[in-house]
């Protein structure tokens, strides 16, 4: 299978992980701002799942038939998290989005993509990005609320 397309498969999995674990955890949340903030991540993520599938299949390739695993286990984590609290949660979103752009970089430097599916890998890389800035923020909220 050509590596770039098995890449976009491993990004596809990891996305419909990621939109899983903040559809989960969102319900934890009786802050609004932060449930809002978890809200806008999971449709983000999302995003990404549905982007990278069409890439794939633009490709001539199809979506993951691990998939579905993906996802169960993205609930499984986002139920776990959610008993464990919720400075647990986003530590822990934190610690998975950094993966996130870790992965998503190693990817970039590591293939040779064509220009359409590495500008995709960019923009997701950057949105992880963003993700982890928000989930810092909300933290920091959560954290001043306490005092």
């Amino acid at each position: 299978m050509n590596a770039a397309i098995s890449a976009l498969r491993k990004m596809y999995n990891l996305e419909r992980f990621a939109t899983e674990i903040y559809r989960t955890q969102i319900a934890a949340f009786t802050e609004k701002e932060i449930s809002d903030r978890l809200k806008i991540a999971r449709d983000n993520e999302q995003e990404h799942t549905d982007n990278l599938k069409a890439q794939i299949e633009k490709l001539g390739g199809r979506q993951s038939r691990q998939g579905f695993l993906f996802q169960a286990a993205g609930r499984m984590l986002g139920c776990f998290t959610r008993m464990m609290g919720k400075m647990f949660i986003l530590k822990a979103d934190i610690w998975i989005e950094t993966k996130a752009v870790k992965d998503y970089g190693a990817f970039l430097q590591r293939l040779n993509f064509d220009e359409e599916s590495k500008a995709l890998v960019q923009r997701n890389l950057e949105d992880e990005k963003v993700h982890i800035k928000r989930w810092e923020d909300s933290a920091k909220l959560l954290r001043d609320k306490k005092r």
